[in-house]
């Protein structure tokens, strides 16, 4: 669905969700700043019609709705894209249909992701049962239910990370986020909210590789009006290739799937211990700054490819006028040891996985982007950026970091 380190995004319909790190959500105008987070967005019940659902046309207990992004990106020599060109970046069709009273069955349903058309085909993203509403006579309290695959709920972008929610095209240098099939509850209590998951932990779809469980808990709230912060924890259970991925880089040891200058770990799986803090705070309705900081402790049964890994984000926002933005982000990730490395790819944008192997300690992005709402339902972005790689002591690899300048341009529609 919609999808922190740093985040903001607009309004999707059914689509709008809350994000953290840039997260900001407008019903009436581009930017009206109320946090919704999680726990809001699987509350909402769906449409309820006069009569019985099973007395209703079975096309009034559907609700459908999606959206695309489209545009040009150019990525600089040593980026993605170093011909620049058009794309289909995103698109995206969601489905839910009730099967009794605070029961519905979700789909998303992923027509293109990120722009890569060649690799990554139809496909869907999460699927599962949804139960809100468990216990209604609870007076202060609320409890709902999620089973089949879910986003995992780690930190805020997993929220925006939809072109239709994210205020700039591109998403951060961290973003943290990924599906997996297991059990979700989530609810709140006196005002705090707060998400608890047992996931398989693999990016294997459907199937996990160890019996191990990946674990994720999150609590978030508003302890003023203008202040939203969240805390998230994570333990990702021992998989081979982790379902939580890093701006497109899942944990795994240490040269799997890449090289390697300082050699490859002998282990078949590694596991994680990981949290993320956010903080947004509003002013005055028209801007924002958001923020993040995180940190992950990789362990591998060899000590000497432990990786420990830390991250932030940083992003102000401000409304021009009610249809239009500008917004700064900045976001970083790495190791900071010149002697050990990891694999950070950059995404749609960087690509170092490819090119940079494990070599990397250090991906950092910073970004400046606007964007006009002439209505609604569609939504024109601009964006130009910079991406840079810092590479261990004993690299054999060129960062080329003068070569990865990027900019764009995305047209979003939504129904």
């Amino acid at each position: 669905m919609c999808r922190t380190p740093i985040i903001s995004y607009l309004p999707a319909g059914r689509l709008g969700c809350v994000a953290i790190l840039a997260f900001f959500s407008c019903p009436d105008r581009l930017a009206a700043q109320e946090f919704v987070d999680l726990a809001e967005e699987d509350v909402a019940a769906l449409p309820q019609s006069d009569g019985h659902l099973l007395a209703n046309p079975w096309y009034q207990n559907f609700d459908l709705w999606g959206f695309a992004a489209v545009g040009f990106l150019d990525t600089g020599n040593a980026g993605t894209r170093p011909h620049g060109g058009f794309l289909v970046k995103e698109a995206t069709i969601f489905l839910e249909a009730e099967v009794w009273e605070n029961i519905s069955l979700f789909t998303e349903l992923q027509t293109n992701r990120l722009g890569q058309d060649d690799r990554l085909f139809v496909r869907t993203g999460e699927v599962h049962a949804h139960f809100r509403d468990l216990f209604p006579d609870w007076s202060d309290a609320s409890l709902g239910l999620k089973v089949g695959r879910v986003d995992i709920p780690f930190g805020e972008e997993y929220l925006w990370q939809d072109a239709v929610d994210n205020p700039l095209i591109s998403n951060s240098a961290v973003y943290p986020y990924g599906f997996d099939e297991g059990v979700l509850l989530y609810g709140d209590w006196r005002g705090i909210g707060w998400v608890l998951s047992a996931l398989d932990g693999s990016d294997t779809r459907s199937l996990d590789d160890d019996s191990e469980q990946s674990w994720n808990a999150k609590v978030y709230g508003s302890p003023t009006q203008s202040l939203y912060t969240s805390l998230s924890l994570m333990k990702t259970g021992s998989a081979a290739k982790s379902a939580l991925e890093f701006g497109g880089s899942h944990l795994q040891p240490i040269g799997a799937s890449h090289p390697s200058s300082l050699g490859a770990s002998p282990s078949s799986s590694v596991d994680g211990s990981l949290y993320e803090f956010d903080a947004r705070y509003d002013f005055d309705d028209r801007g924002y700054v958001a923020a993040s900081f995180g940190q992950a402790f990789i362990s591998d049964a060899a000590a000497g490819f432990d990786r420990d890994l830390r991250w932030f984000t940083l992003e102000p926002f401000y409304e021009v006028s009610e249809s239009a933005y500008l917004v700064l982000r900045y976001s970083e990730i790495g190791t900071y040891d010149a002697a050990a490395g990891y694999h950070f790819d950059g995404k749609i944008l960087a690509g170092g996985n490819g090119a940079l192997g494990y070599d990397s300690t250090r991906l950092r992005r910073l970004s400046l982007g606007a964007g006009w709402r002439p209505n609604p339902r569609v939504l024109v972005k601009f964006e130009i950026g910079q991406d840079w790689f810092d590479l261990i002591d004993a690299s054999t690899f060129s960062a080329n970091n003068d070569n990865r300048l990027f900019a764009g341009f995305e047209l979003v529609l939504q129904f």
